[in-house]
């Protein structure tokens, strides 16, 4: 699978068999920082949007979600390339921000994937990690629903203070 980058079949992995938005932001956000590509951002921020709805921050998942439909459509060439049906997430997202604004209950979604080989894939890999491609979630696991608040936090904190410290240096010139 050369065709599609690690990070990519890691974050569909995440994002289908774990259902770990979080972790899907954490992994494609470092592949995004490294080369820049605004397809790879719209993934962020679906994955993100859908972390937020679970856990019922309607504000921030609205507005993410907002600006996965904006991307969605700027970046749509690119988004066709690694194999994901554009209208069809186009359509699950409007849906996702109906049920929102309806008070509807969280509704889990799959990505459309066009590739059948990159699937094929993607659920052998899951059954090798004793995972279910496209599983449902499991809502009573607080652990997975507010990764966030749970995790250990030392090397974010780390990485913000040396990147506000090399500021301060280049401030002083």
């Amino acid at each position: 699978m050369s065709r599609y980058p690690e990070a990519y079949i890691n974050y569909l992995i995440e994002f289908h068999g774990t259902r770990d938005y979080f972790e899907c932001h954490e992994m494609m956000e470092e592949y995004w920082k490294k080369y820049k590509e605004k397809h790879w951002h719209t993934l962020i921020q679906l994955a993100v949007a859908v972390y937020h709805e679970r856990q019922q921050n309607f504000d921030g998942s609205l507005r993410l979600y907002r600006k996965v439909l904006a991307s969605l459509r700027t970046n749509h060439e690119e988004l066709q390339r690694i194999s994901i049906d554009v209208e069809r997430l186009e359509s699950i997202v409007k849906n996702q921000i109906l049920n929102i604004l309806n008070e509807g209950p969280y509704t889990p979604f799959n990505i459309p994937i066009t590739d059948h080989d990159l699937v094929s894939n993607c659920v052998e890999i899951c059954q090798r990690k004793n995972l279910i491609w496209c599983n449902i979630e499991d809502l009573s696991n607080m652990d997975l629903i507010h990764r966030h608040k749970r995790r250990d936090r030392t090397d974010v904190i780390q990485e913000r203070l040396e990147s506000k410290k090399h500021k301060q240096r280049k401030r002083k010139g």
